[in-house]
Protein backbone atom coordinates (compact mmCIF):
# COMPACT_ATOMS: atom_id res chain seq x y z
CA UNK A 1 0.00 0.00 0.00
CA UNK A 2 1.30 3.46 -0.85
CA UNK A 3 2.08 6.07 1.78
CA UNK A 4 -0.86 8.22 0.71
CA UNK A 5 -3.25 5.38 1.43
CA UNK A 6 -2.01 5.16 5.00
CA UNK A 7 -2.30 8.91 5.53
CA UNK A 8 -5.92 8.81 4.34
CA UNK A 9 -6.97 6.69 7.29
CA UNK A 10 -9.73 8.73 8.97
CA UNK A 11 -9.32 10.21 12.41
CA UNK A 12 -10.75 8.17 15.28
CA UNK A 13 -14.51 8.65 15.48
CA UNK A 14 -16.22 6.81 18.32
CA UNK A 15 -19.83 6.71 16.99
CA UNK A 16 -19.05 5.20 13.58
CA UNK A 17 -18.77 1.45 13.20
CA UNK A 18 -16.72 2.02 10.05
CA UNK A 19 -13.93 3.21 12.34
CA UNK A 20 -13.46 -0.43 13.37
CA UNK A 21 -11.72 -0.94 10.03
CA UNK A 22 -9.00 1.57 10.79
CA UNK A 23 -5.72 0.89 12.54
CA UNK A 24 -6.17 4.10 14.50
CA UNK A 25 -9.24 2.80 16.26
CA UNK A 26 -7.44 -0.48 16.97
CA UNK A 27 -4.53 1.35 18.59
CA UNK A 28 -6.91 3.64 20.44
CA UNK A 29 -8.88 0.90 22.17
CA UNK A 30 -5.66 -0.77 23.31
CA UNK A 31 -4.64 2.50 24.95
CA UNK A 32 -8.10 3.00 26.47
CA UNK A 33 -7.97 -0.41 28.15
CA UNK A 34 -4.36 0.13 29.20
CA UNK A 35 -5.04 3.42 30.94
CA UNK A 36 -8.32 2.21 32.43
CA UNK A 37 -6.48 -0.66 34.12
CA UNK A 38 -3.68 1.70 35.11
CA UNK A 39 -6.10 4.05 36.89
CA UNK A 40 -6.92 1.38 39.47
CA UNK A 41 -3.40 -0.01 39.62
CA UNK A 42 -1.90 3.43 40.31
CA UNK A 43 -4.37 4.11 43.09
CA UNK A 44 -3.18 1.05 44.99
CA UNK A 45 0.41 2.35 45.07
CA UNK A 46 0.06 5.21 47.60
CA UNK A 47 -2.05 3.02 49.90
CA UNK A 48 0.79 0.51 50.08
CA UNK A 49 3.34 3.27 50.73
CA UNK A 50 1.16 4.58 53.59
CA UNK A 51 0.78 1.10 55.02
CA UNK A 52 4.54 0.59 55.05
CA UNK A 53 5.28 3.94 56.69
CA UNK A 54 5.46 3.60 60.51
CA UNK A 55 4.39 7.24 60.93
CA UNK A 56 1.11 6.57 59.12
CA UNK A 57 -0.21 3.45 60.79
CA UNK A 58 -3.78 4.69 60.88
CA UNK A 59 -6.66 2.31 61.45
CA UNK A 60 -8.04 2.50 57.91
CA UNK A 61 -10.13 -0.52 56.80
CA UNK A 62 -8.63 -0.61 53.31
CA UNK A 63 -5.22 -1.38 54.81
CA UNK A 64 -6.50 -4.81 55.83
CA UNK A 65 -6.58 -5.69 52.10
CA UNK A 66 -2.84 -5.15 51.71
CA UNK A 67 -2.03 -8.27 49.67
CA UNK A 68 -5.09 -7.88 47.47
CA UNK A 69 -4.11 -4.27 46.78
CA UNK A 70 -0.51 -5.32 46.14
CA UNK A 71 -1.67 -7.93 43.62
CA UNK A 72 -3.90 -5.40 41.87
CA UNK A 73 -1.03 -2.92 41.78
CA UNK A 74 1.46 -5.38 40.33
CA UNK A 75 -0.77 -7.23 37.86
CA UNK A 76 -2.65 -4.22 36.49
CA UNK A 77 0.41 -1.98 36.21
CA UNK A 78 3.17 -4.41 35.28
CA UNK A 79 1.23 -6.94 33.20
CA UNK A 80 -2.06 -5.50 31.95
CA UNK A 81 -1.15 -1.85 31.31
CA UNK A 82 2.19 -2.67 29.71
CA UNK A 83 0.89 -5.48 27.48
CA UNK A 84 -2.04 -3.49 26.09
CA UNK A 85 0.11 -0.38 25.65
CA UNK A 86 2.97 -2.25 23.96
CA UNK A 87 0.73 -4.21 21.58
CA UNK A 88 -1.16 -1.06 20.55
CA UNK A 89 2.04 0.94 20.17
CA UNK A 90 3.67 -1.88 18.19
CA UNK A 91 0.73 -1.97 15.78
CA UNK A 92 1.06 1.77 15.27
CA UNK A 93 4.84 1.69 14.78
CA UNK A 94 4.62 -1.20 12.33
CA UNK A 95 1.95 0.17 10.02
CA UNK A 96 3.19 3.77 10.10
CA UNK A 97 6.84 2.88 9.60
CA UNK A 98 6.26 0.32 6.86
CA UNK A 99 3.52 2.49 5.32
CA UNK A 100 1.12 -0.42 4.98
CA UNK A 101 -1.78 -1.87 7.00
CA UNK A 102 -1.37 -4.89 9.24
CA UNK A 103 -1.34 -8.25 7.50
CA UNK A 104 -4.68 -9.15 9.09
CA UNK A 105 -6.84 -6.63 10.87
CA UNK A 106 -9.18 -9.49 11.84
CA UNK A 107 -6.39 -11.30 13.69
CA UNK A 108 -5.49 -8.06 15.45
CA UNK A 109 -9.08 -7.56 16.59
CA UNK A 110 -9.41 -11.19 17.64
CA UNK A 111 -6.23 -10.84 19.69
CA UNK A 112 -7.63 -7.73 21.37
CA UNK A 113 -10.90 -9.45 22.28
CA UNK A 114 -9.10 -12.50 23.67
CA UNK A 115 -6.75 -10.29 25.66
CA UNK A 116 -9.69 -8.30 27.02
CA UNK A 117 -11.52 -11.48 28.08
CA UNK A 118 -8.33 -12.62 29.80
CA UNK A 119 -8.11 -9.32 31.65
CA UNK A 120 -11.71 -9.64 32.86
CA UNK A 121 -11.15 -13.20 34.12
CA UNK A 122 -7.93 -12.33 35.96
CA UNK A 123 -9.44 -9.14 37.38
CA UNK A 124 -12.46 -11.08 38.66
CA UNK A 125 -10.23 -13.39 40.67
CA UNK A 126 -8.21 -10.50 42.12
CA UNK A 127 -11.12 -8.17 42.94
CA UNK A 128 -13.05 -10.97 44.67
CA UNK A 129 -10.03 -11.73 46.84
CA UNK A 130 -9.33 -15.13 45.29
CA UNK A 131 -5.94 -14.30 43.76
CA UNK A 132 -3.83 -12.53 46.37
CA UNK A 133 -0.70 -14.16 44.95
CA UNK A 134 1.13 -10.94 44.03
CA UNK A 135 2.70 -10.17 40.69
CA UNK A 136 5.11 -13.14 40.98
CA UNK A 137 2.49 -15.88 40.79
CA UNK A 138 4.15 -19.17 41.66
CA UNK A 139 3.56 -21.72 44.45
CA UNK A 140 3.03 -22.24 47.29
CA UNK A 141 0.38 -19.51 46.87
CA UNK A 142 -2.48 -20.60 44.64
CA UNK A 143 -5.15 -18.43 42.99
CA UNK A 144 -8.61 -19.07 41.57
CA UNK A 145 -8.57 -20.85 38.18
CA UNK A 146 -9.93 -17.78 36.39
CA UNK A 147 -6.74 -15.91 37.30
CA UNK A 148 -4.54 -18.44 35.49
CA UNK A 149 -6.98 -18.86 32.62
CA UNK A 150 -7.09 -15.09 32.17
CA UNK A 151 -3.31 -14.78 32.10
CA UNK A 152 -3.12 -17.63 29.59
CA UNK A 153 -5.51 -15.81 27.27
CA UNK A 154 -3.49 -12.60 27.54
CA UNK A 155 -0.31 -14.48 26.59
CA UNK A 156 -1.94 -16.29 23.66
CA UNK A 157 -3.39 -13.01 22.38
CA UNK A 158 0.04 -11.36 22.53
CA UNK A 159 1.41 -14.23 20.43
CA UNK A 160 -1.30 -13.56 17.86
CA UNK A 161 -0.38 -9.87 17.82
CA UNK A 162 3.30 -10.69 17.37
CA UNK A 163 2.48 -13.08 14.53
CA UNK A 164 0.41 -10.41 12.79
CA UNK A 165 3.33 -8.00 13.00
CA UNK A 166 5.74 -10.58 11.60
CA UNK A 167 3.46 -11.34 8.65
CA UNK A 168 3.21 -7.61 7.99
CA UNK A 169 7.01 -7.37 7.99
CA UNK A 170 7.27 -10.42 5.70
CA UNK A 171 4.88 -8.81 3.21
CA UNK A 172 6.91 -5.59 3.30
CA UNK A 173 10.12 -7.56 2.77
CA UNK A 174 8.69 -9.23 -0.34
CA UNK A 175 7.91 -5.82 -1.79
CA UNK A 176 11.26 -4.29 -0.76
CA UNK A 177 13.82 -6.97 -1.53
CA UNK A 178 17.33 -6.05 -0.50
CA UNK A 179 16.18 -3.12 1.65
CA UNK A 180 16.96 -2.82 5.35
CA UNK A 181 13.90 -2.63 7.57
CA UNK A 182 13.63 0.69 9.46
CA UNK A 183 15.03 0.62 12.99
CA UNK A 184 11.65 1.10 14.72
CA UNK A 185 10.25 -2.08 13.19
CA UNK A 186 13.53 -3.93 13.73
CA UNK A 187 13.23 -3.10 17.44
CA UNK A 188 9.61 -4.26 17.47
CA UNK A 189 10.51 -7.57 15.83
CA UNK A 190 13.33 -8.29 18.30
CA UNK A 191 10.98 -7.47 21.16
CA UNK A 192 8.32 -9.93 20.04
CA UNK A 193 10.84 -12.69 19.29
CA UNK A 194 12.13 -12.32 22.83
CA UNK A 195 8.61 -12.07 24.28
CA UNK A 196 7.19 -15.12 22.50
CA UNK A 197 10.23 -17.19 23.48
CA UNK A 198 10.15 -16.08 27.11
CA UNK A 199 6.41 -16.55 27.61
CA UNK A 200 6.73 -20.23 26.76
CA UNK A 201 8.09 -20.62 30.29
CA UNK A 202 5.19 -18.96 32.06
CA UNK A 203 2.71 -20.71 29.76
CA UNK A 204 4.13 -24.07 30.85
CA UNK A 205 3.99 -23.02 34.49
CA UNK A 206 0.38 -21.85 34.26
CA UNK A 207 -1.03 -24.63 32.05
CA UNK A 208 0.76 -27.65 33.52
CA UNK A 209 1.45 -26.68 37.13
CA UNK A 210 -0.78 -23.91 38.45
CA UNK A 211 -4.05 -24.35 36.56
CA UNK A 212 -4.41 -28.10 37.32
CA UNK A 213 -3.58 -27.37 40.96
CA UNK A 214 -6.12 -24.58 41.24
CA UNK A 215 -8.79 -26.75 39.57
CA UNK A 216 -8.14 -29.57 42.05
CA UNK A 217 -7.01 -31.96 39.32
CA UNK A 218 -3.78 -32.55 41.24
CA UNK A 219 -3.05 -32.16 44.93
CA UNK A 220 0.63 -31.20 44.82
CA UNK A 221 3.05 -29.48 42.50
CA UNK A 222 6.77 -28.70 42.33
CA UNK A 223 7.50 -25.17 43.58
CA UNK A 224 11.11 -25.18 42.36
CA UNK A 225 10.16 -26.11 38.80
CA UNK A 226 7.39 -23.49 38.86
CA UNK A 227 9.84 -20.81 39.99
CA UNK A 228 12.29 -21.79 37.26
CA UNK A 229 9.61 -21.57 34.58
CA UNK A 230 8.37 -18.24 35.94
CA UNK A 231 11.82 -16.62 35.98
CA UNK A 232 12.57 -17.95 32.50
CA UNK A 233 9.85 -15.43 31.66
CA UNK A 234 10.16 -12.97 34.55
CA UNK A 235 13.37 -11.18 33.67
CA UNK A 236 12.85 -10.90 29.89
CA UNK A 237 9.51 -9.34 30.82
CA UNK A 238 11.49 -6.31 31.99
CA UNK A 239 12.98 -5.93 28.50
CA UNK A 240 9.57 -6.42 26.90
CA UNK A 241 8.58 -3.25 28.78
CA UNK A 242 11.85 -1.51 28.04
CA UNK A 243 12.25 -2.03 24.28
CA UNK A 244 9.29 0.19 23.29
CA UNK A 245 10.93 2.93 25.38
CA UNK A 246 14.21 2.27 23.56
CA UNK A 247 12.28 2.42 20.28
CA UNK A 248 11.06 5.90 21.16
CA UNK A 249 14.52 7.06 22.27
CA UNK A 250 16.23 5.70 19.17
CA UNK A 251 13.72 6.44 16.42
CA UNK A 252 11.24 9.13 17.51
CA UNK A 253 13.12 11.45 19.83
CA UNK A 254 15.79 12.32 17.22
CA UNK A 255 13.11 13.21 14.67
CA UNK A 256 11.26 15.30 17.26
CA UNK A 257 14.54 17.10 17.91
CA UNK A 258 15.16 17.76 14.23
CA UNK A 259 18.29 15.62 14.05
CA UNK A 260 19.19 12.08 13.01
CA UNK A 261 20.25 9.25 15.29
CA UNK A 262 23.99 9.21 15.92
CA UNK A 263 24.33 5.56 14.81
CA UNK A 264 21.56 3.40 13.37
CA UNK A 265 23.85 0.37 13.25
CA UNK A 266 24.80 0.69 16.91
CA UNK A 267 21.09 0.76 17.73
CA UNK A 268 20.54 -2.52 15.90
CA UNK A 269 23.42 -4.10 17.82
CA UNK A 270 21.80 -3.03 21.09
CA UNK A 271 18.38 -4.47 20.17
CA UNK A 272 19.95 -7.69 18.92
CA UNK A 273 21.96 -8.15 22.11
CA UNK A 274 18.90 -7.62 24.28
CA UNK A 275 16.97 -10.21 22.25
CA UNK A 276 19.78 -12.76 22.66
CA UNK A 277 20.88 -12.14 26.24
CA UNK A 278 17.74 -11.13 28.13
CA UNK A 279 16.42 -14.68 28.61
CA UNK A 280 19.43 -16.80 29.69
CA UNK A 281 20.08 -14.62 32.78
CA UNK A 282 16.99 -15.27 34.90
CA UNK A 283 18.72 -17.47 37.48
CA UNK A 284 19.99 -14.33 39.23
CA UNK A 285 16.42 -14.20 40.60
CA UNK A 286 17.10 -17.65 42.10
CA UNK A 287 20.40 -16.88 43.82
CA UNK A 288 18.86 -17.69 47.21
CA UNK A 289 17.33 -20.97 46.03
CA UNK A 290 19.21 -24.08 47.24
CA UNK A 291 17.93 -26.19 44.34
CA UNK A 292 20.06 -24.38 41.74
CA UNK A 293 23.75 -25.16 41.36
CA UNK A 294 26.51 -22.65 41.97
CA UNK A 295 27.74 -23.13 38.40
CA UNK A 296 24.38 -22.13 36.93
CA UNK A 297 24.27 -19.10 39.21
CA UNK A 298 27.79 -18.11 38.15
CA UNK A 299 27.12 -18.25 34.41
CA UNK A 300 23.78 -16.47 34.68
CA UNK A 301 25.44 -13.78 36.79
CA UNK A 302 28.10 -13.29 34.11
CA UNK A 303 25.51 -12.95 31.35
CA UNK A 304 23.55 -10.52 33.54
CA UNK A 305 26.56 -8.23 33.46
CA UNK A 306 26.82 -8.75 29.69
CA UNK A 307 23.22 -7.66 29.12
CA UNK A 308 24.11 -4.32 30.70
CA UNK A 309 26.24 -3.59 27.61
CA UNK A 310 23.26 -2.67 25.35
CA UNK A 311 22.24 -0.08 27.95
CA UNK A 312 25.74 1.41 27.86
CA UNK A 313 25.64 1.50 24.04
CA UNK A 314 22.25 3.18 24.26
CA UNK A 315 23.51 5.77 26.73
CA UNK A 316 26.34 6.70 24.35
CA UNK A 317 24.18 6.70 21.23
CA UNK A 318 21.32 8.74 22.67
CA UNK A 319 23.59 11.18 24.53
CA UNK A 320 25.46 11.88 21.27
CA UNK A 321 22.14 12.44 19.51
CA UNK A 322 20.92 14.83 22.21
CA UNK A 323 24.21 16.70 22.02
CA UNK A 324 23.67 17.19 18.28
CA UNK A 325 20.20 18.54 19.00
CA UNK A 326 21.46 20.89 21.71
CA UNK A 327 24.29 22.27 19.59
CA UNK A 328 21.87 22.75 16.70
CA UNK A 329 19.99 25.11 19.03
CA UNK A 330 23.12 27.09 19.73
CA UNK A 331 24.66 25.30 22.70
CA UNK A 332 28.33 25.97 23.42
CA UNK A 333 30.84 24.60 25.88
CA UNK A 334 31.27 21.10 27.18
CA UNK A 335 27.82 20.61 28.73
CA UNK A 336 25.87 23.52 27.30
CA UNK A 337 23.84 21.14 25.13
CA UNK A 338 22.20 19.72 28.27
CA UNK A 339 20.47 23.04 28.94
CA UNK A 340 19.32 23.40 25.33
CA UNK A 341 16.97 20.42 25.42
CA UNK A 342 13.19 20.85 25.20
CA UNK A 343 12.66 20.69 28.95
CA UNK A 344 9.31 22.49 28.70
CA UNK A 345 7.85 20.03 26.20
CA UNK A 346 5.99 17.19 28.01
CA UNK A 347 6.89 14.75 25.23
CA UNK A 348 10.62 15.38 25.48
CA UNK A 349 10.54 15.88 29.26
CA UNK A 350 8.98 12.43 29.68
CA UNK A 351 11.60 10.73 27.55
CA UNK A 352 14.64 12.53 28.97
CA UNK A 353 13.62 12.18 32.63
CA UNK A 354 12.88 8.53 31.87
CA UNK A 355 16.45 8.11 30.67
CA UNK A 356 17.86 9.86 33.72
CA UNK A 357 16.01 7.74 36.26
CA UNK A 358 16.70 4.60 34.26
CA UNK A 359 20.42 5.16 34.86
CA UNK A 360 19.76 4.62 38.57
CA UNK A 361 17.63 1.58 37.84
CA UNK A 362 20.37 0.12 35.67
CA UNK A 363 23.06 0.65 38.29
CA UNK A 364 20.97 -0.99 41.02
CA UNK A 365 20.26 -3.84 38.60
CA UNK A 366 23.96 -4.47 38.12
CA UNK A 367 24.27 -4.64 41.91
CA UNK A 368 21.48 -7.22 42.00
CA UNK A 369 23.51 -9.34 39.59
CA UNK A 370 26.28 -9.65 42.19
CA UNK A 371 25.84 -12.93 44.06
CA UNK A 372 27.06 -11.62 47.41
CA UNK A 373 25.09 -8.38 47.27
CA UNK A 374 22.02 -10.24 46.07
CA UNK A 375 22.11 -12.52 49.11
CA UNK A 376 22.07 -9.49 51.39
CA UNK A 377 19.46 -7.45 49.51
CA UNK A 378 17.21 -10.02 47.86
CA UNK A 379 14.37 -10.09 50.40
CA UNK A 380 14.46 -6.40 51.23
CA UNK A 381 12.80 -3.28 49.85
CA UNK A 382 15.96 -2.69 47.82
CA UNK A 383 14.45 -4.88 45.07
CA UNK A 384 11.15 -2.97 44.68
CA UNK A 385 13.21 0.22 44.83
CA UNK A 386 15.22 -1.02 41.83
CA UNK A 387 12.09 -2.29 40.12
CA UNK A 388 10.29 1.03 40.43
CA UNK A 389 13.16 3.11 39.08
CA UNK A 390 13.26 0.89 35.97
CA UNK A 391 9.62 0.11 35.15
CA UNK A 392 7.70 2.82 37.05
CA UNK A 393 10.50 5.32 36.40
CA UNK A 394 12.39 4.95 33.14
CA UNK A 395 9.81 2.95 31.22
CA UNK A 396 6.66 4.69 32.46
CA UNK A 397 8.02 8.20 31.99
CA UNK A 398 8.99 7.35 28.43
CA UNK A 399 5.53 5.88 27.84
CA UNK A 400 4.14 9.22 29.03
CA UNK A 401 6.31 11.00 26.47
CA UNK A 402 5.02 8.64 23.77
CA UNK A 403 1.44 9.02 24.92
CA UNK A 404 1.53 12.82 24.93
CA UNK A 405 2.18 12.91 21.17
CA UNK A 406 0.31 9.73 20.26
CA UNK A 407 -2.98 10.61 21.97
CA UNK A 408 -3.47 13.91 20.07
CA UNK A 409 -2.47 12.14 16.85
CA UNK A 410 -5.08 9.43 17.34
CA UNK A 411 -7.89 11.66 18.62
CA UNK A 412 -7.33 14.58 16.27
CA UNK A 413 -7.38 16.97 19.23
CA UNK A 414 -4.65 19.15 20.70
CA UNK A 415 -3.00 18.06 23.93
CA UNK A 416 -4.96 19.54 26.81
CA UNK A 417 -2.98 21.92 29.07
CA UNK A 418 0.59 21.13 27.96
CA UNK A 419 2.01 22.89 31.04
CA UNK A 420 -0.09 20.64 33.26
CA UNK A 421 1.23 17.63 31.34
CA UNK A 422 4.80 18.88 31.84
CA UNK A 423 4.15 19.34 35.56
CA UNK A 424 2.78 15.80 35.70
CA UNK A 425 6.00 14.46 34.18
CA UNK A 426 8.28 16.28 36.62
CA UNK A 427 6.16 15.39 39.64
CA UNK A 428 6.33 11.75 38.62
CA UNK A 429 10.09 12.01 38.14
CA UNK A 430 10.59 13.59 41.58
CA UNK A 431 8.16 11.25 43.29
CA UNK A 432 9.53 8.06 41.75
CA UNK A 433 13.15 9.09 42.26
CA UNK A 434 12.39 9.77 45.94
CA UNK A 435 10.43 6.53 46.28
CA UNK A 436 13.07 4.37 44.60
CA UNK A 437 15.99 5.80 46.56
CA UNK A 438 14.10 5.64 49.87
CA UNK A 439 13.01 2.05 49.28
CA UNK A 440 16.56 1.13 48.35
CA UNK A 441 18.03 2.71 51.47
CA UNK A 442 15.36 1.08 53.66
CA UNK A 443 16.36 -2.24 52.11
CA UNK A 444 19.99 -1.64 53.03
CA UNK A 445 18.75 -1.13 56.58
CA UNK A 446 16.95 -4.47 56.44
CA UNK A 447 13.33 -3.49 55.71
CA UNK A 448 11.61 -6.63 54.33
CA UNK A 449 9.66 -6.81 51.09
CA UNK A 450 6.65 -9.00 50.20
CA UNK A 451 5.46 -8.43 53.73
CA UNK A 452 2.73 -6.34 55.28
CA UNK A 453 5.28 -4.09 56.95
CA UNK A 454 2.51 -2.29 58.82
CA UNK A 455 1.84 -5.51 60.74
CA UNK A 456 5.51 -6.50 61.14
CA UNK A 457 7.24 -6.13 64.49
CA UNK A 458 10.80 -6.37 63.23
CA UNK A 459 11.37 -3.17 61.23
CA UNK A 460 14.72 -1.73 62.27
CA UNK A 461 14.80 1.83 63.63
CA UNK A 462 17.28 2.80 60.93
CA UNK A 463 14.75 1.91 58.21
CA UNK A 464 11.86 3.88 59.72
CA UNK A 465 12.65 7.38 58.34
CA UNK A 466 13.21 5.96 54.86
CA UNK A 467 9.90 4.10 54.90
CA UNK A 468 8.21 7.31 56.05
CA UNK A 469 9.83 9.08 53.11
CA UNK A 470 8.27 6.57 50.70
CA UNK A 471 4.86 7.73 51.93
CA UNK A 472 5.79 11.33 51.06
CA UNK A 473 6.80 10.09 47.62
CA UNK A 474 3.47 8.28 47.40
CA UNK A 475 1.61 11.56 47.87
CA UNK A 476 3.65 13.21 45.10
CA UNK A 477 2.97 10.28 42.78
CA UNK A 478 -0.75 10.37 43.60
CA UNK A 479 -0.90 14.06 42.64
CA UNK A 480 0.97 13.28 39.41
CA UNK A 481 -1.49 10.46 38.64
CA UNK A 482 -4.46 12.79 39.08
CA UNK A 483 -2.88 15.30 36.71
CA UNK A 484 -2.30 12.54 34.16
CA UNK A 485 -5.99 11.67 33.99
CA UNK A 486 -7.01 15.33 33.91
CA UNK A 487 -4.84 15.71 30.80
CA UNK A 488 -6.24 12.53 29.23
CA UNK A 489 -9.89 13.43 29.80
CA UNK A 490 -9.27 17.05 28.83
CA UNK A 491 -7.65 16.01 25.57
CA UNK A 492 -10.44 13.61 24.65
CA UNK A 493 -13.40 15.80 25.60
CA UNK A 494 -12.39 19.45 26.12
CA UNK A 495 -9.49 20.36 23.84
CA UNK A 496 -9.70 21.91 20.38
CA UNK A 497 -9.36 19.92 17.21
CA UNK A 498 -5.98 19.97 15.53
CA UNK A 499 -5.68 21.85 12.27
CA UNK A 500 -3.62 19.01 10.78
CA UNK A 501 -5.01 16.03 12.59
CA UNK A 502 -3.46 13.58 10.16
CA UNK A 503 0.09 14.95 10.18
CA UNK A 504 2.92 12.47 9.90
CA UNK A 505 4.09 10.92 13.19
CA UNK A 506 7.77 11.26 14.21
CA UNK A 507 8.80 7.98 12.59
CA UNK A 508 11.34 7.36 9.83
CA UNK A 509 9.98 5.16 7.05
CA UNK A 510 13.39 4.22 5.63
CA UNK A 511 16.69 3.06 7.05
CA UNK A 512 19.52 5.58 6.50
CA UNK A 513 21.28 4.91 3.20
CA UNK A 514 24.65 6.15 4.51
CA UNK A 515 24.61 3.90 7.60
CA UNK A 516 24.08 0.40 6.15
CA UNK A 517 23.66 -2.63 8.40
CA UNK A 518 24.92 -6.15 7.63
CA UNK A 519 22.23 -8.45 6.21
CA UNK A 520 22.95 -10.93 9.03
CA UNK A 521 21.03 -8.62 11.36
CA UNK A 522 17.77 -9.66 9.66
CA UNK A 523 18.63 -13.35 9.28
CA UNK A 524 16.06 -14.40 11.86
CA UNK A 525 16.67 -18.12 11.37
CA UNK A 526 20.25 -17.72 12.57
CA UNK A 527 19.23 -15.75 15.64
CA UNK A 528 16.44 -18.17 16.52
CA UNK A 529 18.96 -21.02 16.45
CA UNK A 530 21.26 -19.00 18.73
CA UNK A 531 18.34 -18.33 21.11
CA UNK A 532 17.37 -22.02 21.27
CA UNK A 533 20.93 -23.23 21.83
CA UNK A 534 21.81 -20.58 24.42
CA UNK A 535 18.69 -21.27 26.45
CA UNK A 536 19.13 -25.03 26.29
CA UNK A 537 22.68 -24.57 27.59
CA UNK A 538 21.78 -22.02 30.27
CA UNK A 539 18.37 -23.28 31.42
CA UNK A 540 18.42 -26.98 30.52
CA UNK A 541 20.72 -28.10 33.36
CA UNK A 542 18.82 -25.90 35.83
CA UNK A 543 15.51 -27.53 34.94
CA UNK A 544 16.98 -31.03 34.84
CA UNK A 545 18.46 -30.57 38.30
CA UNK A 546 15.10 -29.44 39.62
CA UNK A 547 13.56 -32.59 38.12
CA UNK A 548 16.24 -34.70 39.89
CA UNK A 549 17.92 -35.85 36.69
CA UNK A 550 21.35 -34.75 37.85
CA UNK A 551 23.53 -37.85 37.75
CA UNK A 552 24.57 -37.31 34.16
CA UNK A 553 25.53 -33.68 34.69
CA UNK A 554 28.26 -33.89 37.28
CA UNK A 555 30.67 -32.76 34.56
CA UNK A 556 28.89 -29.39 34.52
CA UNK A 557 29.28 -28.93 38.27
CA UNK A 558 26.03 -30.56 39.36
CA UNK A 559 26.07 -33.20 42.06
CA UNK A 560 23.51 -36.02 42.27
CA UNK A 561 22.90 -35.23 45.94
CA UNK A 562 22.17 -31.54 45.34
CA UNK A 563 19.15 -30.46 47.41
CA UNK A 564 15.85 -30.26 45.58
CA UNK A 565 12.49 -28.93 46.79
CA UNK A 566 9.98 -31.21 48.43
CA UNK A 567 7.29 -32.36 46.05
Amino acid sequence: MQAAQTRDIPVLEFPKLTALKTERWLVGVHLIVAFSALSLGLLMGPFQAFRRAPALQWDIPIFSYYYQALTLHGVLNALVFTTFFIVGFSYFVTQRTLQRPLASIRVAWAAFVIMLVGLVLAAFAIVTGQANVLYTFYPPMVAHPTFYLGLTLVIVASWMAGGDIFFTYAAWKRDHKGETVPLAVYATLTNFIMWITATIGVAVEVLFLMLPLSLGLVQTTDPQVARIMFWFFGHPLVYFWLLPAYTAWYTMMPKQNGVRLFSDGLGRVAFLMIMLFSIPIGVHHLFTDPGVSEVAKLFHALLTFVVALPSLLTAFNIAATLEWAGRKRGATGLVGWVFKQQWGNPVMAGMITGMLIFIIGGLTGIMNASFTLNLALHNTTWVPGHFHTTLAGGVFLTYMGIFYWLMPFLSGRKLFAPRLATAQVYLWFIGMLTFGLAMGRAGIEGAPRRTDAGAAAYISEAAVPWLNLTAVAGVILLISSILLYIVILGTLFASKKQEKADAEPPIDTKAPADDPSPSIFENWRVWMVVIVISNLVMWGPVLIQALDFTKGFIIFGFHPNAPIPLK
